[in-house]
């Protein structure tokens, strides 16, 4: 099939999903087509959503909890009717290689999920893929070295281009059956993550001593999550907002970003308090019962872990600018000794722009 125009349309923190994307990108300016990349973060308002929209539409984005980022699954609702438009979906999830063996990752649901999405909104989806990238979830382990991880990127390259190869060749490719059965499978772990484990997870970062105030974060942020807080030095603070994308980690030029693992303890056993318990025994007779009783005693305890991770995570960030602490709270945390981790070839500001 000829196809005349493609868009990218790519969601990435440390570049795998940006670098996955430049390639398809790559690919269809050498068949001729007019090719363009697109940061979804940039797509605020409804008439960016589409800017740039071509005959073929790529959607590339990293998996995050077995599933898509709330991000981009906000992106996807905000579409415009495809009307037949032809679409693809790749999500990058986290490939690794230990002793010369590489392991894939497991994309579950996050592939098919903006497929659907897609699909109920008129496009034509013409494939949907998984794309091992090497793992880049810092926060959590060790960055991979350049050999495991240039390893793992020179194997998805060849992926890539084979992929994009079929689809602008007018055939379709629907991969990762697999990985879907045992994302539906999963799929309370991704439902718990979409509702709960991504505001857990985005109370956790702060800034040690080494910050400089710089802001390079906060600019830089894919879902503008990051606030410079402060007037003499001022230093980042995570929102709700974040999606634990590792940009900030990845490319703090000062490794400043840590992860603070013994105050992620401390969160859990905060927010798994059985606080709906007490108060419906507080409230005795008066507390509703029935079917009511599941609903009332979920919205509690709902309503309450978030107001931990906000309170909790708000003395955090005063606490730590005591600058003992601060230090007590860096050489508590194994992120302070991680190797840090970006996708070898993508600068930080390639991914804040529109390519074309």
């Amino acid at each position: 099939m000829d196809y005349k125009s493609l868009l990218i349309n790519f969601m990435s923190g440390t570049g795998n999903s940006f670098r996955a994307a430049a390639w398809m990108t790559k690919m269809g300016k050498q068949r001729g087509i007019r090719s363009e990349l697109y940061p979804i973060a940039r797509c605020r308002e409804e008439s960016d959503v589409d800017k740039g929209s071509g005959e073929l539409l790529g959607v590339v984005f990293p998996t995050h909890g077995f599933t898509a980022p709330w991000h981009v699954i906000r992106y996807a609702l905000r579409l415009p009717l495809g009307r037949g438009k032809h679409a693809f979906v790749v999500a990058t999830r986290a490939g690794s290689r230990i002793a010369s063996i590489p392991f894939p990752g497991m994309e579950g649901t996050a592939g098919y999920l903006i497929a659907l999405i897609l699909i109920l909104k008129g496009y034509s989806v013409r494939g949907v893929m998984g794309l091992d990238m090497p793992s880049n979830w810092i926060a959590l382990h060790w960055g991979l070295n350049s050999v495991n991880s240039g390893f793992i990127i020179d194997r998805a390259k060849a992926k890539a281009d084979a992929f994009i190869n079929s689809i602008l060749e007018g055939k379709k490719g629907f991969r990762g059956i697999v990985p879907l059965i045992l994302g539906l499978m999963l799929s309370p772990v991704s439902l718990g993550y979409l509702i709960i484990g991504r505001f857990f997870l985005s109370k956790l970062f702060f800034a040690s001593g080494d910050c400089t105030g710089c802001g390079l974060c906060a600019e830089s942020c894919p879902v503008k999550a990051i606030k410079m807080v402060g007037n003499n030095k001022p230093r980042p603070y995570w929102t709700f907002a974040c999606e634990s994308c590792m940009r900030c980690m990845g490319y703090c030029p000062n490794q400043a970003v840590e992860v603070s693992h013994p105050f992620a303890v401390i969160l859990y056993f905060l927010a798994t308090l059985p606080v709906s318990v007490y108060i419906l025994n507080e409230l005795g007779e008066s507390a509703p019962m029935g079917p009511y009783l599941f609903v009332v005693s979920a919205l509690l305890n709902y309503s309450y872990i978030l107001f931990v991770f906000f309170i909790a995570n708000l003395v955090l960030f005063l606490l730590i600018q005591i600058p003992l602490l601060n230090k007590l709270c860096t050489y508590t945390t194994l992120t302070h000794i991680y190797r840090r981790y970006h996708e070898p070839d993508t600068k930080l500001g390639d991914m804040l722009k529109k390519q074309v």
